[in-house]
């Protein structure tokens, strides 16, 4: 890969390193000094475990301490304040918040260059209105996924020659997935389930744990065995736990928690489903489909842009329950369209989510945000 961006210095900041997000932002990291920038990591908020991360793998870091949402001037005076004396070649800001931020931080001609990812694919009016006067301010902006970044394009005014999408990519590790793990399943109490039906994400209301719920009591009607297991934490996991039990659920659903094993939860599994209301890309239905496993997803941005309906997975409506526990008996009903929907999955993965093609995706960014900025053409 060329070092297209040698000798330039950037400075990515978002607003904290705790969500989804925050492993693409050590992406980019990678992939910008891959590409021959030097690079530092800010934090708007505090630091954590993924900055020191970064730190031990020798880029510079910082956090500023600063309240995380907010959208009021003097934050961004500290942020424009501290840009100006570090005097980057460009900026990376990840996130609504810190878009706001880095813009003023540009038209206060803090710094020159400055690039936008935004993660986030809930749209407010308030966002809208607080930042529709930055629009023109970045170079460029990018997204996860192309129906997300014409969506932002519109929502909040970017030119559209400005909006790129720009997939996250998978690892090696997730395209190489291990053997079934009977260890992990006997922990789980999966060993004789059929099928494992598994969602991994937040527990918080967009991301649809309570549709999934009611779609998985049809389920159990043909398949006693089967059960759902919830990988992940939230404010909402009390709720979901009664909801469970309310619906007679309790014995059949796992609510596994924050794991760092999710390649081994993937492998016991013998469907994946996503039932969120709302997504930029979802990593999590990325790694199910680098590994091969038979996905079924509601139809929101992201997962619709790269899944074919019966070809690499199903699609349904959102926020149907029974559209969902058809398209879930369906699967665990005809493995052999199981197994071909999780091939098309596998081949289409390795086809969009690569570290090869995020990189040179990047690179072909940061190259227009270039060209269209004369102080540093």
């Amino acid at each position: 890969m060329d070092k297209v961006l040698s000798g330039l210095r950037i400075i990515q900041i978002a607003t904290s390193l705790g969500s989804g997000s925050s492993r693409a932002f050590l992406t980019y990291c990678y992939a910008l000094r891959t590409l021959g920038a030097e690079v530092e990591a800010w934090t708007f908020t505090k630091g954590g475990a993924l900055l020191d991360e970064l730190a031990s793998d020798g880029f510079a870091t910082r956090s500023l301490g600063l309240c995380k949402h907010t959208h009021r001037l003097s934050p961004s005076r500290v942020l424009a304040s501290a840009l100006a004396d570090s005097a980057p070649d460009w900026v990376h800001a990840h996130t609504y918040e810190m878009a706001v931020h880095a813009s003023r931080a540009k038209v206060a001609g803090a710094i020159t260059g400055l690039v936008i990812t935004h993660h986030d694919a809930r749209l407010r009016w308030s966002r809208r209105i607080i930042a529709w006067p930055y629009r023109r301010v970045p170079e460029m902006v990018t997204a996860p996924s192309f129906s997300c970044a014409m969506r932002i394009a519109s929502w909040y005014g970017y030119p559209l020659d400005r909006v790129m999408a720009l997939p996250h990519y998978c690892s090696e590790a997730q395209f190489n997935p291990p053997p079934r793990n009977e260890a992990v399943a006997e922990q789980l109490g999966l060993r004789d389930a059929y099928p494992v039906i598994i969602w991994v994400g937040r527990l918080q209301q967009n991301k649809g744990h309570a549709d999934l719920l009611h779609a998985f009591r049809s389920i159990i009607e043909h398949y006693p065995s089967a059960r759902l297991v919830f990988v992940g934490d939230g404010k909402h996991g009390s709720r979901l736990q009664k909801l469970a039990k309310d619906l007679q659920l309790a014995e059949k659903v796992v609510f596994a928690g924050y794991r760092n094993d999710v390649p081994d939860l993937l492998a016991v599994a013998d469907i994946f489903a996503c039932p969120s209301h709302a997504e930029s890309l979802c990593m999590a239905v990325q790694e199910a489909m680098a590994a091969g496993k038979p996905i079924v997803s509601t139809v929101v941005w992201g997962p619709c842009d790269y899944i074919s309906d019966g070809d690499n997975g199903l699609l349904v409506p959102i926020a149907q329950p029974k559209a969902l526990a058809d398209a879930i008996l369906r699967l665990a009903g005809d493995p052999g369209l199981a197994q071909r929907l999780g091939v098309g999955a596998r081949v289409c993965a390795k086809q969009h989510f690569t570290m090869e093609q995020f990189v040179a995706g990047l690179a072909g960014i940061y190259r227009k945000a270039i060209d269209r900025s004369p102080t540093q053409a």
